[in-house]
């Protein structure tokens, strides 16, 4: 055992002492002290093995008579989280390849569990069925999956909880309804309280600033990628003692929040989240994987995507399986095909098939994502009237998740109105009879954070209102 583990390990002891007397002990994390939480009761949604770290979907008759005053409207595209100083913490990877339902439901859940991190009102509670026992527990606002299969549904958590690994107090817990077709997303206990959970993510702000001052001063994408390894692997122990019996750890140990505070230890999940979170928002693409037992990342540099297991890094002591194909990573596996993707990732992931180049990944190319691009140009319109009204057809534009017609008196388009539509035709009423309008119109998409990413307007169609 090396010295960083067994000082893990010693800590990890003393600390578990303490919270078996009640006794707290915190000190600031960004002083690279360690601190501990007073362990919750045990949480009812979760009981995997502890080599599991694939989410779990538990299905529930009905949730409690508070679900209808906890549910929330659908997303309003128009409320963006473009102010938010944690939404751009992620990445638009996995979100750029959801359908335009699916998305809606990705941004919801993004929208609940950011007022969680940047306000202090407490978690809400439900109660679900558990079986035949009914159970308290702490979730995001309920959310409907109106017009999404269970599946769907399902992938749309995937894609949003190992995308935005900076909200730490996400449990790998769903709780849903066919029958009303909502979804829970779990919560950690521990952060229940907003005032302390607002504490906790200054220290983890506070941690945050300090290795992103340190990766800010390297110039090049590479440099920035290694030193965000290297700082993982010094500063975070591997947990090989967690007890599946104890889901509160378990939850603690699969996310960042492990890693950078608390006992600064973590399982392969904790560590491939936070190389997840210091890359993305040191602007170099990066998404967490998983496996049924395992958890890396595969990340772009130089224009070309890597994996990167710091996990196994840490073991080793080395940088053997950094920026490797996925070629090496299998031809290394264990028996437990810890590097085999879950069924859920099939199809979803970057492949990694070319072998590391210096000179390329050395470049300083600037490899920020554009996985959420602006649509194509709109192609040209039909407008047709009729009595007070204008009929707009068009033809659907790639990759877009709505359209925006505009029309206007004038032809310089001053003073406009406009009508937001998912699909042609769009019908525009309470015009004016005899008047003359000129109508354009642009396809957008939707980035994770909610905002509409315009395409070019087309021609202008000139007409008068019947």
């Amino acid at each position: 055992m090396n010295a960083k583990k067994l000082v893990a390990g010693c800590t990890a002891t003393l600390l578990l002492v303490g919270n078996v007397l009640g006794v707290s002990m915190q000190a600031p994390a960004y002083t690279g002290q360690r601190i501990s939480l007073v362990r919750a009761q045990e949480y009812p949604w979760t009981g995997a093995a502890a080599a599991d770290v694939q989410p779990d979907f538990y299905e529930t008759d009905a949730f409690g008579e508070r679900a209808a005053r906890i549910s929330v409207k659908a997303a309003d595209a128009n409320d963006s989280l473009s102010q938010s100083v944690w939404a751009d913490s992620g990445s638009d990877y996995y979100f750029s390849q959801l359908n335009t339902d699916e998305k809606k439901l990705y941004i919801e859940l993004k929208k609940n569990a950011d007022g969680y991190m940047t306000g202090t009102q407490d978690f809400e509670m439900a109660e679900v069925k558990r079986g035949e026992q009914k159970v308290q527990v702490c979730i995001l606002p309920l959310v409907s999956y109106e017009g999404l299969t269970v599946e769907q549904m399902k992938k749309v958590f995937f894609s949003f909880l190992f995308e935005n690994p900076q909200y730490y107090f996400l449990r790998n817990s769903v709780a849903y309804s066919e029958n009303t077709k909502t979804v829970a997303v779990g919560l950690n206990q521990n952060f229940a309280n907003g005032q302390k959970r607002a504490e906790y993510t200054n220290q983890l702000m506070q941690q945050l600033a300090v290795w992103e001052e340190q990766i800010a001063a390297q110039e090049k994408p590479l440099q920035k990628e290694r030193l965000i390894h290297d700082l993982i692997c010094a500063h975070v122990s591997y947990s090989p003692d967690m007890d599946a019996e104890d889901p509160d750890d378990k939850a603690m140990s699969q996310s960042c929040i492990s890693a950078v505070l608390f006992e600064r230890s973590a399982v392969c999940t904790g560590y491939a989240q936070l190389f997840t979170l210091l890359c993305n928002r040191a602007g170099i693409p990066c998404v967490t994987v998983t496996s049924k037992s395992h958890a890396w990342n595969k990340v772009r540099i130089g224009g070309v995507w890597y994996n990167t297991d710091c996990t196994w890094n840490d073991g080793k002591g080395d940088q053997t399986y950094l920026n490797v194909t996925d070629e090496r990573l299998l031809a290394d596996d264990t028996q437990k095909a810890e590097h085999v993707l879950s069924d859920e990732w099939k199809n979803r992931t970057p492949e990694c098939a070319a072998a590391f180049d210096e000179q390329q990944a050395g470049s300083s190319e600037n490899d920020v994502s554009d996985f959420a691009a602006a649509p194509q140009t709109m192609t040209d319109i039909a407008v047709s009237s009729q009595k007070g009204k204008l009929t707009v057809q068009f033809e659907p534009a790639a990759g877009c998740d709505g359209y925006t017609v505009q029309y206007s008196a004038n032809a310089g388009m001053e003073q406009a109105g406009k009508k937001n539509t998912e699909k042609a035709p769009c019908v525009i009423t309470g015009l004016k009879e005899g008047k003359v309008y000129y109508v354009r119109v642009r396809a957008y998409s939707l980035d994770s954070n909610g905002n509409k990413l315009y395409g070019a307007y087309s021609n202008k169609v000139k007409i008068t209102v019947k």
